[in-house]
């Protein structure tokens, strides 16, 4: 079966029912911490659980401010928290066919639910018309009049024989009696699936559909080996049912070696060794088709006997006991340690990989529920496990994850998120989790981590399919470059070089990641200017020089001639240039005698604020606006152009210029 849909209700901080339709492969669960991502799988986990089986608490589990009130006027142990709709696919409409006698539609439904109490209800969803069409076909009816006659306006069986009745007296009456000999039959027909029409399963019936029903897998950090394990003390807990968190991970491993705990503590403990070494090195085979960050890594079983003390109630001796320990053979730097000390990231995933390998080669459906998966991996490493997740994991069973992370969200798969918000606040606590598609117009900082992978993957196909990048602070940057390389180039002069392709990076004080980041793989160059210049200048130099990036690509506008040393891109303007564009865009009537007279250089940016100030005007203002005023007046702005404004700019480009 494949879930279809999971419902979600009275459990913990959900409390309305939310509904949330499921992918045939990979669903991804994205909200901020606390907004309940992780109580959806918990819910999901325990109603059919394939490992660690947990129940439902009531007094636990149910919304706390509803409890004492409903309890008054609901059987809140008869309620299901978690109901889960599925469809049937071939195996099991074989499998039913041979337990009922009867072949379901194939888009027949089942639903199934876990209650309080730990009761698993479930039934199969047949409609009359997807009935209607077997039995018409067993039947041999082919006339349409007569199957709209028979399938129209009918709720129930007992309907539909009334009708077939009526249309067989009416077409014998007619001399049709082929056609209403055919007609006879519906009755019979219908009778065969009148146990899917009414849906009262017997016991066995019941127990023959509970079985066909998917096992969930839940998987956490909490699940992760241990690096040794007293093997003695773990069949002890598997006898006594007392399993301790890890442990289900540890006895995965030993079942894919095709070992209980007890069989390694036996006399033919060497051979069974070597059988699991052979499924360690299987399961490596796997963890480094995805595990990019040190191929070097062997993983090695080894054992140890440890005397215990004597027993302290008889004073006998104790038996030996043997642990079971994993150790990493790193070939890059000759040593061996033990598991627990690699990284939590290596650890996390190979748990997973044997956690997950008792259920990997089994026929039947498993539904793969990981909570907040590869925290610990760098991202490059998430990547990869995200391309194990899509690529073969979910390719052959449904999977439905958490996170956070920009790095395990693919943005071409924007179908297949769900946003999880947690709507309560003080003053309403009754909200509760609503589940949502992912919408870019939906709660910010829910889907923060959808825009970050979307503005990473849109930003590694610009710059890394682009050619020469020129990074600059902003937009105005942008606007003033090209609107006066354009003209110059019109001129026959020297403008921008075509090839560069302008990026604003939001900032001066961001230019030197760009260039240390960029500056690896692309040809950059780079345009410092504004009151931090100074102080950013020498990091974008550094950068420069880490990244093989020359000092010469690096333009500050304040080391030009006869500039500030923190001048703007606005000075490469004269003042009588900038202030017909600063007049424009904010309707005022400044001349060249109401900035200030300063005995250096001043940008023009601060003479400005001071002269706004005189006027009891913010000092700030928006810098874009002149820049647009560049491009809604071009033509009227370069016929009153000082000669010195184009062949400062002109300077500028030259610099820029990118060798053939």
């Amino acid at each position: 079966m494949l879930v279809l849909s999971v419902q979600i209700d009275k459990f913990r901080n959900f409390t309305n029912e939310q509904t949330m339709t499921v992918d045939p492969g990979v669903t991804c669960l994205i909200g901020k911490n606390e907004s309940g991502k992780t109580t959806i799988l918990q819910a999901l986990h325990r109603l059919n659980p394939a490992n660690n089986r947990d129940t439902f608490d009531l007094t636990k589990d149910y919304p706390r401010r509803h409890l004492a009130r409903d309890r008054r006027t609901h059987n809140l142990p008869d309620l299901a928290p978690v109901t889960a709709t599925f469809a049937l696919e071939e195996r099991d409409l074989d499998a039913l066919e041979d337990q009922w006698d009867v072949r379901p539609p194939s888009d027949a439904r089942v639903e199934a639910a876990r209650t309080y109490d730990d009761n698993l209800k479930v039934r199969i969803i047949c409609d009359l018309r997807q009935v209607l069409d077997l039995v018409f076909d067993e039947a041999g009816i082919d006339d349409p009049d007569d199957r709209s006659y028979l399938a129209s306006g009918h709720e129930s069986a007992a309907e539909v024989v009334a009708a077939a009745h009526a249309r067989s007296k009416e077409l014998k009456a007619d001399k049709k009696t082929a056609r209403a000999k055919v007609i006879d039959k519906v009755p019979t027909e219908l009778k065969k699936y009148q146990l899917l029409l009414d849906g009262n399963l017997n016991d066995d019936q019941h127990q023959a559909l509970a079985d066909l029903l998917p096992k969930f897998f839940y998987f956490s950090t909490y699940e992760l080996l241990p690096g040794e394990c007293d093997l003695h003390n773990l069949a002890a807990r598997v006898q006594n049912r007392r399993l301790l968190r890890g442990d289900g991970t540890m006895l995965s491993l030993l079942r894919l070696a095709g070992e209980k705990p007890g069989d390694l503590l036996d006399e033919d403990y060497d051979s069974r060794k070597a059988e699991l070494q052979a499924a360690s090195m299987d399961l490596s085979q796997q963890v480094f088709e995805y595990w990019k960050q040190n191929d070097a890594l062997t993983v090695v079983f080894d054992t140890d006997l440890v005397a215990m003390s004597p027993n302290t109630e008889t004073g006998q001796p104790e038996p030996h006991h043997r642990i079971l320990k994993i150790e990493l053979r790193d070939e890059r730097h000759g040593v061996e340690t033990n598991f627990s000390t690699r990284s939590t990231g290596f650890q996390w995933f190979f748990s997973f990989l044997a956690a997950f390998s008792a259920y990997r080669d089994r026929g039947e459906r498993v539904m793969v529920l990981l909570d907040e998966p590869g925290t610990s991996l760098h991202g490059e490493a998430q990547g990869d496990f995200l391309r194990y997740i899509y690529g073969e994991l979910g390719t052959t069973q449904q999977v439905l994850y958490t996170t956070h992370s920009q790095h395990m969200i693919d943005p071409t798969r924007y179908e297949t998120m769900r946003a999880i918000h947690d709507q309560a606040t003080r003053q309403d606590p009754s909200l509760g989790v609503v589940v949502t598609p992912v919408s870019l117009s939906a709660d910010p900082k829910t889907i923060l981590p959808v825009e970050a992978a979307l503005g990473y993957s849109v930003a590694q196909h610009l710059f890394l399919g682009a050619g020469p990048l020129l990074a600059v602070e902003g937009s105005s940057d942008f606007v003033f470059l090209m609107r006066v390389s354009d003209y110059l180039i019109s001129r026959g002069r020297t403008g921008l070089d075509p090839r560069l392709a302008i990026i604003p990076v939001g900032g001066v004080g961001n230019m030197p990641a760009f260039i240390a980041v960029m500056g690896r793989r692309l040809t950059v160059r780079a345009i410092i200017d504004g009151a931090e210049a100074t102080k950013v200048t020498s990091k974008v130099f550094s950068a420069a020089e880490a990244a093989n990036v020359e000092p010469s690509s690096i333009i500050v506008i304040g080391q030009l001639s006869g500039l500030p040393d923190t001048a703007d891109i606005e000075d490469l303007f004269t003042a009588k240039d900038y202030l017909w564009l600063y007049n424009k865009a904010t309707g005022s009537s400044l001349t060249e005698t109401d900035l200030i007279k300063a005995e250096k250089p001043t940008p023009i940016l601060m003479r400005l604020k001071i002269a706004r100030e005189k006027q009891n005007k913010p000092g700030a203002f928006d810098h874009v606006g002149p820049a647009h005023e560049l491009t809604r007046n071009r033509d009227e702005f370069f016929k009153q152009a000082d000669d010195q404004t184009l062949d400062r700019f002109e300077e500028v480009f030259k610099k820029l210029k990118v060798a053939s």
